[in-house]
């Protein structure tokens, strides 16, 4: 059995996070669809903008709701893992 604490993820951070992230990968796919490697980083693109796929318009477009995207769903995984804390071994 363990005495330490249960740890809780931040909230904030953890969303902060989550939009970084998401809009890191954006911008990389959006990259991936100046080259022709396939149509996978286009696919991801369609998800966050309507814009042809190597249009600046796209890329900030994209990065904007990449953000919005990121956030909502850090913090959704920091709140729902929080919630099942009570699920660790005691």
């Amino acid at each position: 059995m363990s005495d330490q604490p249960k740890m809780k993820l931040g909230v904030v951070r953890v969303a902060v996070a989550g939009a970084i992230t998401a809009a890191v990968f954006f911008a990389l796919c959006w990259l991936g669809a100046l080259l022709p490697i396939g149509p996978a980083s286009h696919m991801y693109l369609n998800l966050f903008t309507s814009e042809p796929g190597a249009s600046v318009t796209a890329l900030f477009q994209g990065i904007c709701w990449s953000i919005a995207f990121g956030l909502i769903a850090g913090g959704l995984f920091a709140l729902v893992y929080n919630a099942l804390s009570s699920l660790d071994s005691k």
